[in-house]
């Protein structure tokens, strides 16, 4: 938790920052678009993944089906551990 002088210190941070440069002042307060750029990074892979999975069965191919269940993977994680969750506004 933060004292109140702590969050005085942050609110005149934020009104410098406002008063230099609003567009950047706003862009942060969004903070949306890294998520949304993390969600789609995660369900391409998983999507690459699925693909590659069933080229690698219809080739029987065990590397390929070992590949693309690395990268389903990896994109599952980044999903469930950066994209999955939306944060709460406020």
């Amino acid at each position: 938790m933060l004292s109140d002088e702590d969050r005085r210190r942050l609110q005149d941070i934020e009104a410098a920052i406002r008063m230099e440069d609003p567009r950047f002042a706003d862009r942060l307060a969004e903070g949306r678009a890294p998520a949304r750029a993390r969600r789609a990074v995660a369900l391409v892979l998983v999507a690459l993944g699925v693909l590659g999975l069933l080229a690698g069965m219809a080739l029987l191919s065990g590397v390929m089906m070992l590949f693309a269940v690395l990268v389903t993977g990896m994109g599952a994680a980044l999903w469930f551990r950066h994209g999955g969750r939306r944060r709460p506004a406020g």
